[in-house]
């Protein structure tokens, strides 16, 4: 559904108001037209919005190939690392029974800590490369919005 606010988000003579948001120039109102405006000139602010999007598209093409790196090495680091602390667990914590309630007691818990702390590091790598995959897809969805915004309204007066 398109609204009037975007047409007008395009238009050469559209000015902010604080008031009413955005406004015509010509009537100082807020947009009331219904399917399509007969005065509306899209030239100077279309042509910035295009450029904006399309820095915006270039930026997201360079960020992906840093995004799928990241998604292939912490990962992978993360789980190494998850894999090394169940090996630590394995020989030491299980093997001596640290966890028993006499050893909790009686021994300093530094290798139930460092177990803990590796845990988290771990969880930790894999959540670097989730955070800026989740980021970059919504980016990417967000621009996907707006361009097919300013499609529509182009399709409505025929600009192509």
């Amino acid at each position: 559904m398109i609204k009037n606010t975007d047409h007008c988000a395009l238009y050469d003579l559209s000015e902010t108001n604080l008031k009413l948001g955005l406004v015509c120039s010509l009537t100082n109102d807020s947009p009331k037209f219904h399917h399509t405006c007969t005065k509306i000139k899209l030239n100077i602010r279309l042509e910035d919005k295009l450029k904006e999007l399309d820095e915006k598209s270039e930026e997201l093409d360079c960020k992906k190939s840093q995004v799928i790196r990241n998604f292939l090495i912490y990962p992978t680091l993360g789980i190494c690392v998850l894999i090394g602390d169940y090996f630590i667990y394995q020989n030491f914590i299980n093997n001596y029974d640290i966890l028993s309630i006499d050893n909790l007691q009686n021994d300093s818990p530094t290798i139930l800590i460092a177990f803990i702390i590796i845990l988290l590091f771990g969880f930790g790598l894999i959540g670097k490369a989730i955070g800026p995959y989740l980021n970059y897809k919504q980016d990417k969805e967000l621009l996907k919005v707006e361009f097919n915004k300013i499609d529509n309204v182009l399709n409505l007066y025929r600009f192509r």
